[in-house]
């Protein structure tokens, strides 16, 4: 069965996301170095209503940031991918975990979130920390095109230069990794269904998700 979202997310709202000594072992960023790549990304742009984020993981089930609005929406260019090595949250430097990108190509639905704009530098850095100590992503501005019309926010595309990327790899592969990793925030499996519960409850469906799900419910894939 699926663990609910909300139970989900409330075992995590005090995680200290980037911290402890597995995180340490793959940080590249100090929290200073965050702090100026927050400034970057942010000049040159209009911060009166906040700033858009835009999910596609475990940020649209657990945010774990302030937000004031959300709405799902669809970017394109860009497709949801597992392709990034976990060693951290979802599995071990003995067995990875796999962890969403976003990868070139195609298209990909998910949630925008709307921080508001007194809070757009202490929730940026919340955000930072948790998904850049590693500089496993890349942070990107793109059009999500939502009912309400088209809202310009940050996302993370994957960094195909780290050593943790990963591509191409079958199906049958990334569902045996699913089932078995798990890490700090636990099992890769939740992580997967959990992702796929959210679409589910948006009204959304990924196909590649949905042929992966098959899969992992296979019994001949075991833990």
């Amino acid at each position: 069965m699926i663990k609910e979202l909300s139970s989900v997310a409330d075992a995590n709202q005090s995680f200290e996301w980037g911290s402890g000594k597995e995180a340490d072992s793959i940080r590249t960023l100090t929290s200073q170095e965050m702090v100026v790549a927050v400034q970057n990304i942010l000049k040159g742009h209009n911060l009166e209503e906040g700033v858009w984020v835009f999910g596609y993981g475990s940020l649209m089930w657990n945010p774990d940031f302030k937000v004031v609005e959300k709405i799902s929406g669809k970017i394109s260019g860009y497709h949801r991918s597992l392709c990034l090595k976990s060693i951290v949250y979802r599995g071990t430097p003995d067995y990875h975990g796999l962890v969403f990108g976003l990868d070139k190509g195609g298209s990909c639905q998910g949630m925008a979130f709307r921080i508001a704009p007194e809070n757009v530098d202490s929730e940026l850095q919340r955000v930072w920390r948790r998904e850049m100590f590693a500089e496993t992503y890349i942070p990107t501005w793109v059009c999500v095109k939502t009912e309400n019309g088209d809202v310009y926010a940050i996302t993370f595309v994957i960094n195909t230069k780290h050593e943790h990327y990963v591509q191409d790899l079958d199906l049958e592969k990334v569902a045996e990794r699913v089932v078995r990793a798990e890490g700090k925030c636990g099992s890769c499996h939740d992580y997967v269904l959990n992702t796929v519960k959210c679409l589910h409850q948006l009204e959304l469906r990924d196909p590649v998700l949905e042929q992966l799900l098959t899969l992992i419910e296979d019994p001949h894939i075991s833990v």
